[in-house]
């Protein structure tokens, strides 16, 4: 009964654009596709609803933060804002989203002598995840939330839009060209000090650094040939996906190590097998990570 929609629409770009038009439209653009994917949210028909919600709020957030000048500064600062704090509730349950759905991974990891502390984990994540969903769909249903989004949207909506920063008639072409060759060198720079030595978290700036000039190439890519710009985001891809699972494993042995100190005690026999079982993941997470 949902309505179709694209999570990545292409929104199309004038020749004659001005940055300030290109970065409304597109934040426009995004701030509806949020909205559309709240009721899949609620109704937790699919995990893929938060995570389509959570990327057109960080592609607005990143607009806001990469189109310099196009807005003044205190009324950019003041958007990003908003934006982080529509984010913000969703972490949580994403998070517990994320290992849940490698339940059957992360049980391939194990010797089955360790399945039953996973068991415990994997229950009590389930009960935490039910808790969060609750208070999300509680959060996107209430009027503050509603509130804020919908008089967000309208000031992107209206005929005069947001107030103009000093960039804000720049010819979007130029204007576009700067921004992701700028943002391209600063991912040279952060990559040519990565050594193995490196700590995670100078490798995740870089994953950072990629995903925002990937961003930038998405949003401008209806100013160049299609066969220009597939060639070059290709290894760009191939280069995400690769920090993305170095990040990914890097994460996952924080977040169990902290589940581990942190979570309601069972019991001391329990606990003990929990521990076993979260002890032998990050010890395996550690291996694929190094392969990374």
């Amino acid at each position: 009964d949902y309505p179709r929609y694209s999570a990545k629409p292409d929104v199309a770009i004038l020749d004659n654009a001005t940055a300030w038009q290109t970065a409304t439209d597109i934040i426009t653009v995004y701030l509806q596709v949020a909205r559309e994917n709240e009721a899949g949210v609620i109704a937790d028909h699919d995990t893929e609803f938060l995570h389509d919600y959570r990327v057109a709020l960080r592609k607005v957030r990143s607009v806001l933060s990469l189109f310099k000048g196009v807005y003044p500064e205190e009324q950019t600062a003041e958007f990003k804002r908003i934006a982080s704090e529509l984010m913000c509730p969703t972490g949580r349950l994403r998070d517990l989203d994320v290992y849940l759905l490698a339940r059957d991974d992360y049980f391939a990891m194990l010797p089955p002598s360790l399945h039953k502390g996973l068991s415990l984990m994997f229950e009590m994540f389930r009960k935490e995840r039910r808790t969060a969903h609750r208070a999300l769909a509680s959060h996107l249903g209430s009027t503050g939330y509603r509130t804020t989004i919908t008089d967000l949207q309208a000031v992107f909506a209206a005929t005069d839009g947001p107030r103009k920063g000093p960039m804000a008639d720049a010819p979007v072409g130029d204007y576009a060209r700067q921004l992701i060759w700028k943002r391209y060198r600063k991912v040279c720079r952060i990559a040519r000090e990565i050594t193995a030595d490196t700590p995670d978290e100078q490798v995740h700036e870089l994953r950072i650094g990629c995903k925002k000039l990937r961003y930038l190439m998405e949003f401008f890519a209806p100013l160049y040939p299609a066969a220009a710009v597939k060639p070059i985001l290709k290894p760009l891809k191939r280069l995400q996906d690769n920090l993305g699972l170095f990040n990914d494993y890097s994460v996952q042995q924080t977040f169990l190590q902290a589940f581990m100190t942190s979570h309601q005690p069972l019991g001391h026999k329990q606990d003990l097998v929990l521990a076993q079982s979260i002890g032998a993941l990050i010890a395996v997470l550690h291996e694929p990570q190094k392969e990374e």
